[in-house]
């Protein structure tokens, strides 16, 4: 901030530098020719203001542009005025081709200075229009009483020549009216650019006032010192024209009114008075009309503030309390509007939703389209919720319905996912959603925060039930949640002491029973649960974030482990792999540093993932690929319970296809199942996939599958699972 200060003090300098050079020459022999100098600084004002204006956007380019051609038509006046004095040495007629170029640089600077401070889109206008006009007639009182009044009193040899000689302080007056208003507008360290331009319209009007006062009295002449402000006046100009290319000019577009624009009519107005009763001598109609004018434009101005700020508070208070994307009340609203419920003792329930995969439209059609779907959302909750009901977003994809409506809620919540279901028209796309909600009631003793960790709970009990459901809460949703968190803390707790450890179910050739495999099991014998079992402790893991120290933990002890076990030669090691783990693209590294440290041959490791991430396959089929490039295999464990895409077989790496439990027990006495297993034997030769079949509890499931082909068989019949050291071989059939 001090770099720019001393930028602005440094061109200000510069600006009376040049003036007083001028000041200096007047009255020698070269004073007459400082007229082609001013008429030079004119033109390189005009060329940086042009500069300006490339660089500037909007209405401000335009602006800067009618700038520029001010001070190039001021600069041809000019230089057409001391060509006919000092080289022609012919007399300049008053009024002359020179007056026009001069009197274009008010007329076209006024226009510029308007668009510059984007008065012509933004801003309370009313307000902006009485700030101009109190200061417009307050100025005119000031002029008028130092320079109009003696041109008006000394005439013209022609109506023309008067109206042109009027011209000059009346252009000026309209120029430092639209400056103030200007610097009223302008942001607290971008005010160099107007300082500039301020210093040179007083540099302008300093010297108008002086020619005018000449002119008219018949005493001008080129030269004198009264020009040295067109020098200062252009200065500034091309000064402030080179800032605003390196720093374009920033307004206060907040709508907000500031002090100084609270202040701005005050003090131009207050100069008016104090000159016109400074005089010493009766005002005249002249006066007297603007300045009773300017105080009933303070009034009015006084009214359309208040009513400014009346709309403002409105709008902003509108802003606090809503989305700005669907319109939506947000978060701040509903909570206001819960506690108020509360407070009141008013029945209130809340419905509270979340769009289901909302994330995968945003990542395949984009935000637009994302945004689209929340404002559909957005519509559908109004018309299913109207008034006085309070609809909410309350962030992303998260929606918020506060009502009085007790009876039927969950039937009309129903009905809510039913109309969120019809699918809508996205650009060139058909988007069909869905949403899980959650339904909490308010009794008579509910705090707001407990009534929200209810409806929170009710909609995590619905996405837990298939989505695009809904649930009303029930007391045993907090106990499964306060058994969560204690499940959570109590795995995390298991993980750090090394608690869980590894049991081993053998994976047979069902020809000769032969051990071919082990499959690595974790376990969890809790001091005071007991045995919690794998499905309870492996979803929580998941949900907590905990499933990569989780696995990786079971991947190395079964690694080191199984390296150290002299049974089976031959046999490999088997370790189910979530989902999760394989997104991450740090687990690639981690299965070789596990296979380093116990060292263990990566092709007798196996990693088991379930055939549902075949559905995800752009997700994880990278890190497969990098696994088995490894010497790692991998197998699709619980296949036929999931997708079952046939078509995924032939490009998914995978090695070995693990059947599920629920074909085997069904070869007894379903022949269907029969036969599809043993068409799937023949595929899965075909595509070089080995076949394993899960849950073989009984000789006859053995026999039966050895009949229909199937190489290698696992289940209670053949190793219930157990420590390493206890795996035997069973003996082969007879």
């Amino acid at each position: 901030m001090s770099g720019r200060r001393g930028q602005v003090i440094a061109l200000v300098v510069m600006c009376f530098a040049i003036g007083a050079v001028v000041v200096a020459l007047s009255g020698g022999p070269a004073a007459s020719y400082t007229q082609l100098g001013s008429s030079a600084i004119a033109c390189v004002a005009a060329v940086f203001c042009g500069a300006a204006a490339r660089r500037a956007s909007g209405s401000a380019r335009g602006g800067w542009a009618l700038i520029a051609a001010g001070c190039l038509s001021w600069g041809l006046g000019n230089f057409y005025w001391s060509w006919n004095e000092l080289v022609v040495h012919a007399e300049v007629l008053f009024p002359s081709f020179a007056d026009a170029g001069y009197l274009l640089f008010p007329l076209l600077g006024a226009a510029g200075l308007w668009l510059i401070s984007g008065w012509s889109s933004n801003g309370n206008r009313l307000t902006v229009l009485l700030d101009g006009m109190i200061a417009g007639s307050a100025l005119f009182v000031v002029g008028w009483v130092l320079t109009v009044r003696s041109v008006w009193q000394a005439g013209a040899d022609s109506p023309f020549a008067f109206v042109v000689s009027m011209a000059y302080p009346i252009g000026d007056i309209v120029l430092a009216t639209i400056a103030v208003l200007l610097a009223a507008r302008t942001r607290r360290g971008d005010r160099g650019i107007v300082l500039l331009l301020i210093l040179g319209l007083a540099g302008m009007t300093a010297s108008d006032v002086l020619f005018a006062l000449d002119t008219s009295s018949g005493t001008y002449y080129s030269g004198q010192p009264s020009d040295a402000g067109w020098f200062i006046a252009f200065s500034a100009c091309g000064a402030a024209g080179w800032l605003a290319t390196r720093r374009p000019m920033v307004l206060n577009d907040t709508g907000v009114t500031t002090r100084r624009q609270i202040m701005l009519p005050y003090v131009p107005f207050g100069l008016a008075v104090a000159v016109a009763a400074g005089q010493g001598i009766g005002v005249d109609a002249a006066e007297a009309v603007p300045l009773l004018a300017g105080m009933i434009m303070i009034l009015l101005r006084q009214l359309s503030t208040l009513l400014h700020n009346s709309t403002l508070a409105r709008r902003l208070r509108h802003q606090a309390y809503h989305d700005p994307l669907t319109g939506l009340g947000n978060r701040a609203l509903y909570t206001e509007r819960l506690e108020g419920a509360l407070a009141a003792g008013t029945p209130v329930a809340i419905v509270y939703l979340d769009l289901d995969d909302f994330k995968m439209i945003n990542d395949t059609l984009g935000h637009d389209a994302g945004d689209n779907v929340l404002r559909t959302v957005g519509d559908r909750l109004r018309h299913c919720f109207p008034e006085p009901d309070t609809v909410a977003r309350l962030g992303g994809d998260e929606f918020a319905v506060l009502t009085a409506r007790i009876d039927g809620l969950p039937e009309l919540a129903q009905r809510l996912l039913t109309g969120l279901h019809e699918p809508f028209a996205a650009g060139a796309r058909t988007i069909q959603i869905s949403a899980s909600a959650g339904i909490a009631i308010a009794d008579g003793a509910t705090r707001a925060e407990d009534l929200r960790k209810n409806v929170d709970l009710a909609m995590y009990d619905a996405k837990a039930r298939g989505k695009n459901t809904c649930s009303l809460f029930e007391p045993s949703m907090r106990e499964d949640f306060d058994r969560e968190l204690m499940l959570r803390d109590e795995l995390r707790r298991a993980l750090t002491d090394g608690d869980l450890h590894v049991m081993y179910q053998p994976i047979v050739g069902l020809g000769d029973r032969r051990v071919v495999g082990v499959e690595a099991l974790a376990r969890w014998n809790h001091p005071r649960l007991g045995s919690v079992p794998p499905e309870v402790f492996v979803p929580v893991a998941e949900r907590a974030g905990l499933i990569g120290d989780l696995g990786m933990s079971v991947l190395r002890r079964a690694c080191a482990e199984f390296a150290a076990w002299a049974g089976a030669p031959g046999a490999y090691l088997s370790v189910n792999v979530s989902p999760l783990q394989l997104v991450d693209p740090q687990f690639p590294g981690q299965v070789a540093a596990a296979l380093a440290d116990a060292g263990l041959h990566p092709r007798r490791l196996v990693l088991e993932v379930t055939e549902n991430v075949l559905a995800d396959e752009s997700e994880v089929i990278g890190t497969l690929t990098r696994l088995r490039a490894t010497g790692v295999r991998v197998a699709i464990d619980d296949f036929g319970t999931g997708y079952a895409s046939l078509r995924y077989l032939h490009r998914f790496p995978a090695d070995i296809v693990k059947i599920d439990r629920t074909y085997v027990h069904e070869i007894a006495c379903d022949p269907a199942a029969m036969r599809i297993l043993g068409t799937l034997w023949q595929l899965f030769d075909a595509v070089g996939l080995t076949a394993v079949a899960e849950g073989i509890e009984d000789e006859d499931q053995a026999t039966m599958l050895i009949d229909l082909g199937c190489p290698l068989g696992q289940g209670f019949h053949l190793g219930h699972p157990g420590p390493l050291a206890a795996i035997l071989v069973p003996s082969p059939i007879r």
